[in-house]
């Protein structure tokens, strides 16, 4: 009887951390992201709004036009990085051809180029939401977001001791 019991025991924890470890699985690795579906949901949605002092017309217009914009990228993006993991299995082919990575590198640029196309047109689109000061305040804020990222004059050079430049003990 406990023996029996024991096994009913043991099967039911197996099914129950199979089911966790499914759902685990599935909400890291196969959920789609849904962050910019919501763009009111993000803090850089939300400093927009307060920094550049939209009216509520002009927030649900932006909105509207990030969706369509969102919608109108994601296949690209979807096959850039399809062209990526070409890309990435033809350098680890034991002999790759070389011809074929340029020519994954051409139709990778090509969709970077598609994208910023778009990115920019979709700028000008908000640009005209905006009244002249506003415009500025978010190209003003639109340049600090860039920049941030590392990749701007601004950042190069810091790290945790400060600028390179004004560290005394690399002289």
């Amino acid at each position: 009887m406990k023996k029996r019991l024991f096994i009913i025991i043991m099967v039911l924890l197996f099914v129950i951390n199979i089911t966790a470890f499914t759902t685990l699985s599935y909400n890291r690795w196969l959920k789609p992201k849904t962050i910019l579906q919501q763009p009111d949901q993000s803090e850089t949605w939300q400093t927009l709004q307060k920094e550049v002092s939209l009216s509520p017309q002009q927030s649900q217009t932006m909105q509207n036009l990030r969706l369509s914009f969102e919608k109108e990228v994601d296949s690209l993006r979807q096959q850039m990085w399809e062209k990526r993991n070409f890309l990435l299995e033809e350098a680890r082919n034991p002999s790759p051809d070389l011809n074929r990575i340029d020519s994954l590198i051409e139709e990778i640029s090509a969709f970077q180029v598609e994208i910023q196309k778009k990115s920019v047109r979709n700028l000008l689109k908000d640009k005209k939401l905006l009244t002249p000061r506003q415009q500025e305040k978010y190209f003003s804020l639109f340049e600090e977001h860039t920049q941030v990222r590392g990749r701007g004059y601004r950042k190069r050079g810091t790290g945790r001791r400060g600028p390179r430049w004004l560290r005394e003990d690399q002289k």
